[in-house]
This record gives structure tokens, sequence and C-alpha cells, in this order.
């Protein structure tokens, strides 16, 4: 998913101007045989650049050095939006290996110095962008199956790997063209359902209808079709906006206004912003909040987590908009229900007592559970609903080697996501060896899925001279944002999943602990596990 947020929040006003337009369908076409130049020099020397297009038109791209070696990597990349105005809307092949949000930059000259194979493609249907992961699977395939025809027995092993949305991709996909990867890697990455992430998206607007702007619909506005659909679905998304420029200004300060039961008490707007976070599972680490620091004007950490929320909330409900007006119009209209909600067993007892002071106290916590449990739920439409929860549905049987990671503070595609895919492949697992156990008959199954996680500084917040935080300063240099490692922590991945292709298996928790004394902020704990997900639709 590669949004800008803050690019996003200067432009946002436009997105509405822009939903009348139409959108051009790119005419299908047979695919054609890749046209190959040598170059560009200021990758590496000495390599090869084909491009083509598949059946429906869609563009591929691929790069073999000189030095190939027999490796060769297809790249999946993550959400790209249908309609301009909150992002740019793609013209192409955008990403051609893993790259950094933050720096810009990808690992081509890495990958082609090691002597890796590449290739990728833009993932349009006539056009269309959005959640289009059946299309994908098979676009996949074809991308696979045209550089297999043009390199043939070159190509030694293939290595499966993309972001974001690509999780939700590259997992059915791998379990339908078994052959077809000889290790699989998810970079900050969805883990099927969708939904067990989107419903806490949804949630985050709900939430702010009841304690800060009652217009507020969110996800319950969704579900009309084409530039009309984006329009609304963007006219929710301003509404947040003004919310978080407000807070960024005040820091939340003023007293709630919303509901009217809590109008005058002493519980400040701040603290209804956590507790929406915190509801919602949004990090309370961020790009330069560390949860930690304190000021004349961040008295205790609470405060610093809440301006971490605040500040990565905006991509959070950014993302969430598109995603979920793209999803509702596969679901229809409906598809968020929070009738059965239990809002209380969504704050973790830990995080409760982590952050009393800045959720104003046991008194203000349970005020605000209670004006939430007795507020006007939203009841969704069944069969949208039904739809939701098997978007993207895998069984988690593939035993190819799998690596996964994930910044410890994604503010987009929580960690959860890498933890609730582990849960996923080891209940799996587990059944298969109990089965083989029994009978002691053919290969024993073997455990091969690798979490990887990069974790933050322990101490980064800078502030001004007024006590502010500065929220211009350089960000982390790890650990935070979407898709945004440094480059040695995406080499050192994409090498595990060559060495892992050649193997059949995972790396051992020893080289692990051994690379990340090597890579800085690659954190070597294989068993460390992040904050779980708030649902479970599985």
């Amino acid at each position: 998913m590669k949004l800008s947020m803050r690019k996003s929040i200067a432009a946002v006003s436009a997105a509405a101007l822009v939903a009348t337009g139409v959108l051009v369908s790119v005419p299908a076409a047979n695919a054609a045989a890749p046209t190959c130049t040598t170059g560009p020099v200021a990758i590496a020397a000495g390599f090869e650049t084909c491009t083509g297009t598949l059946a429906n038109g869609a563009g591929y791209v691929f790069r073999v050095p000189a030095n190939f070696k027999g490796t060769m990597f297809f790249w999946e990349h993550g959400f790209r939006p249908t309609y301009p105005g909150v992002s740019a809307v793609p013209t192409g092949v955008e990403e051609v290996t893993p790259f950094s949000q933050t720096t810009g930059k990808d690992i081509s000259k890495e990958m082609m110095l090691a002597g890796y194979g590449v290739a990728a493609y833009d993932g349009t249907v006539k056009g269309a962008r959005g959640w289009n992961n059946t299309f994908r699977v098979e676009m996949l395939k074809e991308v696979i199956d045209t550089a297999m025809e043009k390199y043939g027995t070159q190509i030694k092993k293939k290595v499966v790997y993309g972001s974001s949305q690509a999780g939700s991709i590259i997992t059915p996909f791998v379990e339908k063209y078994p052959t077809y990867a000889d290790s699989v890697g998810i970079l900050a990455g969805t883990t099927p359902s969708i939904a067990d992430s989107l419903q806490s998206a949804c949630d985050i607007f709900y939430i702010l209808s009841v304690f800060a702007d009652p217009t507020i619909k969110g996800c319950a506005a969704f579900g009309v079709k084409g530039p009309a659909g984006h329009g609304a679905s963007v006219g929710e998304l301003l509404k947040v906006v003004a919310l978080l420029r407000g807070w960024q200004v005040n820091y939340g300060a003023p007293g709630l206004q919303y509901p009217a039961a809590l109008k005058g008490s002493p519980i400040p707007q701040r603290s209804a912003l956590l507790l929406t976070g915190l509801l919602a599972g949004v990090p309370t680490k961020s790009a330069h909040m560390d949860g930690i620091s304190t000021s004349t004007l961040v008295p205790e950490h609470s405060i610093n987590a809440t301006v971490a929320i605040l500040e990565n909330l905006g991509e959070a409900v950014a993302t969430g908009v598109l995603a979920g007006q793209s999803l509702s119009e596969i679901t229809g209209p409906g598809f968020y229900d929070n009738t059965k909600t239990n809002w209380a067993a969504l704050l973790d007892e830990g995080d409760a007592g982590r952050y009393n002071l800045g959720l104003s106290g046991d008194e203000g916590i349970a005020a605000m559970l209670g004006v939430l449990s007795i507020a006007p739920r939203v009841t969704g439409d069944a069969a949208a609903i039904a739809k939701f929860k098997a978007l993207d549905k895998s069984s988690f049987t593939s035993t190819k080697p799998t690596i996964t990671l994930s910044n410890e503070a994604d503010r987009l595609v929580f960690a959860g996501n890498s933890s609730r895919y582990v849960d996923r492949k080891r209940e799996v697992y587990e059944k298969a060896l109990s089965a083989w156990e029994k009978t002691r008959t053919g290969k024993k199954p073997i455990w091969n899925t690798l979490a990887l996680y990069a974790i933050t500084p322990e101490i980064y917040t800078k502030f001004l001279a007024t006590g502010a935080p500065d929220l211009t300063a350089a960000p982390a240099v790890s650990g935070v944002g979407h898709q945004a490692f440094t480059t040695k922590q995406m080499k050192a991945w994409v090498d595990m999943l060559a060495v892992a292709a050649k193997s059949g298996k995972v790396p051992t928790d020893a080289y692990v602990e051994y690379i990340a004394t090597k890579v800085p902020y690659l954190n070597g704990d294989i068993d460390y596990r992040p904050a779980d997900l708030k649902y479970n639709f599985g």
C-alpha cells in the first residue's frame, strides 16, 4: 500500500473534486513476447531488462544480470487506488524490487550485484486496481510462466515475494500453485482475511463519531460503485482529516464536546483519541514519537503515545477508506457491523494500566467505555458481512519456506498480521505433525515459517524549545512506518529467501541471531510477538 500521508492530507481536500472522473479501461490484449535491452548502467553493469504486457494489457518487467546465478525473484506490489486524489494512480510498473517508503530507495542494485534476477508487474485489471486479489493470483502465474518461457532452465529457483496487500495475494497463490515458488516472502504484509484488519479501521470511524463528530458515517457510507462511491468515501475521510488537523494544533487538550453525557466532564479530547487508538490496535510508537520521552508539553509517556496515535492515525484511516471502499464494491454496502462488539474487551488490561493517566484514569476509562456501550450501533447487511469475512480466504497449507518481515510499529498493516500468519501456519503444521506421529509414514512435517521484525530505537523523540515534539525531524531509523525498512534489512531478508529457496528450509535460529548482529535493528529473537490484531474472523 503505497501512500504518503503528509502529501495525502495536504491533497485530500481536492479528492472529492476528482471523484466524478471517468475510469479509463485498458483494452485486453494477447500476451506479447518481451522486448529486451541492456542496462541501465546506473543500477549495475551488464544486465538485461525485458518489458512486455500480460494478456489483459498490464505491463511487466524482467531484469537479469550478466552474473545471474539462477534464483529469480517475482515481486508482488501492494494496494493501489483506482481513482486519483488521496494518492497518485500508477501509470505502469512502479516497483521492481523491495523499496523503502521513507527513503524512496529500492534494492535493485544490491540484488543485481548479488546475481539475482528480478521480475515485477503492474497489478491493474483493465484500468482498475483496488482489492483485485483474485485477478492478481492469475496474473502472477502468467508473469512466472512468461519468465520461464523466456529464460527456461536458466531459472533454477523461484522466490515469490511482495509487500502489504501482496500478503493476501501470495498466500492463496502458493496454495493454488505450489510448484511456482521455492520460497515465499511477505514484507509488511496483510494476512488473510483482510476483514480482520479492516474491521478495526472501520471501528476508528465509529468511535470518532461518538466522541468527536457525530456526522461521521465511516464504513457505513461505503458500497456505491465507481466514482460516486469513491467520492462518498473521501467525504468521510475529510471529516477525520479535519479532526486530526485540529488535534495537531492543540494535541487534543480541550474537553470533550461529544457525546452530550460527557460534555463538561474533565476528560480531554486526547483521552478519547488515545482510547480510539488502543481499541483499534494503532501502534503507540510512530515516526517521531517513541512512547517514552517527555517534555514540558508532553509530561508523561501516555501523552507521547497519544501523539504517536495521532501521527499514525492519518495513514491508517486514509488507506482504510481506499481499501474499504474497494472491498465494498465486492461485498456490497453494509459489510461493517458492530452490534456484537464488546468495546471493553478490546481494551487490553495492560494498556489500561500503562496509559491510565492519558486515559483520564479509571473513572475516565469507565465513562468512555460506558457511553460506547450504549451508543447506537451500526447494523450491517448479513450477505455483505458474510462476503466480507470470506475475502481472500486461505488454508495456510503451503509447506514452502516462508519468511515475513514487519516493522514493530507499522502504522498501516499492523505487525499483528505477522503473528496471525504464524498462528495460522502453526495450527496447520501441528495437525499435520499429529497425523504423522500416529502412522509414522511418509515425510515428517517440518516447521517452515519464520517471522522477522525490525525494531525501533529505545528513545528517538525530539522536542522543540517550546517543549512540543518536532514532527518534522528525521523519523526513527527503524521499526516505524509502513514498508519502511533499511537497505540492510531488506537485503538480509532477500538473502534469507534465496538461501531458503535452495535448501527448502527457513534459516536456523542460530543463523537469524547471527544476522541480527550484523544488521542494525533487526530483531534476532525469533520468539518475539507483537500485539495481536483485535479481531479474528478465521
